[in-house]
């Protein structure tokens, strides 16, 4: 089975997510393939869909795959093709957009962070749980430029949750439709509207908005993730992950 399915659509490159049995969660694999579909559609595409199949757009990271982490290497080397899917999305020359049809958990909702828009199917809901596993969230050196040092606090709360009306008030998504039909023929509208931006004139707005960001925060995000690879082999965190994965 293809874990990530690529579709042209109207010169747009659909990425979907295709592990429903696993709600899309993202494997070392599906990681890597997401990344090298992203890289196709901004090299030969005018634009970018990323989605999910099934009823949610993704769980997040693979929690069974960290579970089964023996190795410091291992762990870096998952950590580390979560951050080059995130740098491939925010650095691509064409318009990607996030079209989420269904709940986006832990690292599916930070990836919006870095898409140029978001197109979230009405009922869909976002939340980061991953702290009560003891995993921190992926990209939190950028909740604060992003969300303000005072709502960026709410993501210590375990139980935080969005509803679709809640992000589009936090600003995280930007369009809302009825079904994927119509979030569809949204995000093909939006690449089409944001394609017609001089590239020129794109491109470097894209670079101070986004690529500045993560050039800001490098160190910090570097450090981060190494801290999440040997996080993620203590005992105490595999416990909590083992309690998790027999629910």
């Amino acid at each position: 089975m293809n874990i990530v399915i690529t579709a042209p659509m109207e010169d747009a490159l659909i990425v979907k997510l295709n592990r429903p049995e696993k709600r899309n969660a993202f494997s070392l694999e599906l990681t890597l393939r997401a990344k090298d579909a992203v890289a196709l559609g901004c090299r030969d595409y005018r634009g970018v869909i990323i989605t999910g199949e099934g009823r949610n757009f993704s769980a997040g990271l693979d929690l069974a795959e960290i579970y089964g982490f023996k190795t410091i290497d291992e762990s870096r080397r998952y950590f580390s093709a979560i951050r080059d899917l995130v740098i491939t999305i925010a650095k691509c020359e064409r318009p990607v957009i996030a079209l989420v049809n269904g709940s986006a958990y832990g690292f599916a909702t930070e990836l919006l962070y870095f898409v140029d828009q978001v197109v979230a199917v009405r009922g869909s809901e976002f939340s980061l749980p991953g702290i009560r596993y003891g995993l921190v969230p992926v990209t939190p050196a950028f909740a604060p430029y992003l969300f303000g040092i005072l709502r960026s606090r709410f993501f210590l709360d375990r139980d935080f949750r969005l509803s679709t009306d809640d992000a589009v008030a936090w600003g995280l998504v930007h369009r809302v439709v009825g079904d994927v039909n119509d979030g569809l023929k949204t995000s093909l509208e939006l690449i089409n509207k944001i394609g017609s931006v001089p590239h020129g004139v794109y491109s470097i707005i894209k670079k101070l908005m986004i690529s500045s960001m993560i050039n800001e925060v490098s160190d910090r995000w570097d450090e981060l993730l190494n801290t999440l690879a040997e996080e993620s082999l203590k005992p105490e965190v595999k416990a909590r992950l083992e309690e998790f994965l027999k629910k």
